[in-house]
Parts: C-alpha cells; sequence; structure tokens
C-alpha cells in the first residue's frame, strides 16, 4: 500500500503494556532524529468526551505526546466498545476499512515512519474486516509482539500463536516480554527465552515490572468514578498496587486483606465491618459505593491513619469496570511516566535494533 515504514505493535496478552511500549519506542525513535507518527486503526472506548463521543485515551496520549496536529478521529478512526454489534452490523465493513485508509493517508503525511497500534487483544475486529492479518497485509507492516508472562503457559501460547498465525509472524520481527516481575527475571532469562528462540521467536526486550508505571494514584481513581472524596485530600498521590473486592465474611476479610500491599478496597458504604478490617491492614484508598456514607468510626479511623475515602454512587460491579482501564494507563500531563516509559524501552528493549528493521524498508 504504502512505501512508508510502519510498525504494527500487538499484544499476546491483554493489559501487558502494550501501549507504554509504543510510547517508549516512539519517543527514542524521536531522539534519533524520525518524525514518528502514530496510527490506532481500532481504538477501544475507554472514556467519554463533553460531547459524548467515545474516546480512546491511548490514542489521546500518543497524539499530545508526539505533538501530532491531527483530530483524533484521523489518529483512531474506528472506536469499538464493548457492545459494539448493534452499531457494525449496521455498517458495510468495506467502508469501515475505506475510512481507516483514507485517515491512515492524512496521520502519516510528512511522517518518516508509522506506529500502529493494534487492540488490546489479537482478535478485536475481525467481524469488521480489521482483524491484525488483514491489516498486516494491508499496511505492508513489519510486526512487534508485546507479552508479559502470566506463568509458564504463558510460553506455550506465544509459540502456538506462532504455529497459527503465519501470515503476521511472517513479518514479525520478535516479540517484547513486558511487566516482568524482578523475581522472575533470570528464570524468564534461563528458561523462557530459550524456549522461545528454539521455536524461532526473537525476544528483543525484557521490561521489568515497574510499581510507579503500573500503579494509579486514588486521584485517577477519584477522577474516573467521579467520586466525592471524604477523608484526607492531602493523599491522594498514593499509589495503588492492587484492587480488592470486599464482599467477604468479617472473619476472612482481615485475611484476605493481609495478602496485598497499598490497595484500595471496593466496597459497599454500609459494610462497616469490611472498611474497618481494611483499615487495619496497608490501605491506600476506600471505595465505597452506592452513595451510602459510613459511620463516623471508620471516618475517625481513616483520617487518623491518612486513608482517602471516596464515596461513588456506583454499585460495586459498575465501580470495578469504571475503573479496570486504569492499572498502567499515562495520562498526557503525567511528564513522568512518559519519561519513565522512554527511560524503560531504553535501557530493556533492543530498540535500535527494531528501527533499523523497520527503516530498512525505506532505503
Amino acid at each position: 500500500m504504502s512505501e512508508k515504514p510502519n510498525l504494527y505493535v500487538y499484544s499476546t496478552t491483554s493489559f501487558c503494556g502494550k501501549s507504554t511500549v509504543c510510547l517508549g519506542l516512539a519517543l527514542n525513535f524521536k531522539g534519533k532524529g524520525y518524525k514518528v507518527g502514530y496510527f490506532k486503526p481500532i481504538g477501544w472506548e475507554m472514556s467519554r468526551g463533553a460531547r459524548g463521543e467515545k474516546i480512546d485515551e491511548d490514542a489521546q496520549l500518543m497524539t499530545k505526546v508526539l505533538d501530532l496536529d491531527l483530530p483524533i478521529d484521523l489518529i483512531a478512526p474506528v472506536i469499538l466498545s464493548e457492545r459494539f454489534l448493534e452499531e457494525t452490523s449496521r455498517i458495510d465493513t468495506e467502508e469501515y476499512m475505506t475510512k481507516v485508509l483514507q485517515a491512515y493517508e492524512k496521520a502519516s503525511k510528512d511522517m518518516d515512519l508509522m506506529i500502529l497500534e493494534g487492540p488490546y487483544a489479537i482478535g478485536i475486529g475481525t467481524s469488521i474486516g480489521l482483524d491484525a492479518i488483514t491489516l498486516v497485509k494491508k499496511f505492508e507492516a513489519q510486526v512487534l509482539k508485546v507479552s508479559s508472562i502470566e506463568n509458564d503457559t504463558t510460553v506455550d501460547r506465544i509459540i502456538w500463536e506462532k504455529k497459527t498465525h503465519e501470515i503476521i509472524n511472517e513479518q514479525c520481527l520478535g516479540i517484547i516480554l513486558n511487566l516482568i516481575p524482578k523475581t522472575d527475571i533470570e528464570r524468564i532469562k534461563g528458561f523462557a527465552i530459550p524456549t522461545l528462540k528454539k521455536h524461532n521467536i526473537d525476544v528483543l526486550g525484557v521490561i521489568p515490572e515497574n510499581i510507579e508505571m503500573k500503579a494509579p494514584t486514588v486521584r485517577e481513581v477519584c477522577e474516573r468514578t467521579a467520586a466525592t472524596i471524604l477523608t484526607r485530600k492531602d493523599k491522594l498521590d498514593s499509589l495503588i498496587e492492587n484492587f480488592l473486592v470486599g464482599a467477604m465474611t468479617p472473619e476472612s476479610a482481615l485475611t484476605y486483606f493481609r495478602r496485598a500491599l497499598r490497595k484500595a478496597v471496593i466496597t459497599g458504604g454500609d459494610r462497616t465491618d469490611i472498611q474497618l478490617a481494611a483499615l487495619q491492614t496497608d490501605t491506600s484508598v476506600l471505595i465505597l459505593t452506592g452513595n451510602i456514607y459510613p459511620d463516623i468510626r471508620v471516618i475517625a479511623r481513616a483520617e487518623k491513619l491518612g486513608v482517602p475515602i471516596l464515596l461513588v454512587p456506583y454499585d460495586t460491579y459498575t465501580t470495578v469496570r469504571n475503573i479496570e482501564f486504569l492499572t498502567g494507563r499515562i495520562r498526557p500531563d503525567d511528564n513522568k511516566k512518559i519519561q519513565l516509559a522512554k527511560k524503560l524501552v531504553n535501557t530493556h528493549v533492543e530498540w535500535e535494533k527494531i528501527l533499523e528493521y523497520v527503516t530498512a524498508k525505506s532505503t
């Protein structure tokens, strides 16, 4: 389709930091003097704008950080949400491809190379003709995979995917393993990487898990849920490493809560027993659902311990859904995380090798 170098980045596992890798690569490529564009053929609704429009916050972030003077609907021309079939069933699939190609032409103008980010799961877009295989062929893109390793079966899934997606893998440069716990790094190097290499999968980076990058702050949760802050507004920048739902019996709550540090506990506003149990452990924030004001004992205890209490209008299920995309998310104004993404890729990824592969097409 185009002589412009394209790098298609997709993830083999959900929530593995793919967007962070894209950001880090783009900033390091820019540091080499390249004009780097960004394009997300299929975005995913993460929030709504002032006019009710769907917003993919990853595309929004990259647009700002890379100083792309383009409307967001050219950067992410198709944005799906969980219940997209009602909308997509009324539109011919060729219209989606036409929309994507027209947007790409404008988004890639005057750029030296393009980073194309896939959706959070590789199969998304298949029903409208925008699956990864079709897009890789259409854009003649080089492919880079990103994956975390949840357990040893992830290695099997990576190898299985290589066998079943031959068209993609003909163009695949390799894989970046991301969010790897520091305690697992040596085991990954000793066993996972040799196993992948035996199956002709080149590992181009191993990025260790970084709490500052992964953990959202209480402030971000507050903004996402439109919460009312009941206590300790001075502690909104505390990090949240774990989200736990408090729906168990009081007898088991304390044992359950002690297993996680720097956590958010989401529970009903009327569950005083659960709230007090959480405050006996390392808790960053209490998120109380249903707009039910807590017992004064909980307020007093949280104030003393320096724990914010957030009151949200939703039920527990809706609250969890509202905040599930926060883990690892980078806001456009969060310069600390933006620079950290650049540093992690610079330090732990063979990004110059990736750049050499991608730009070789245009030479």
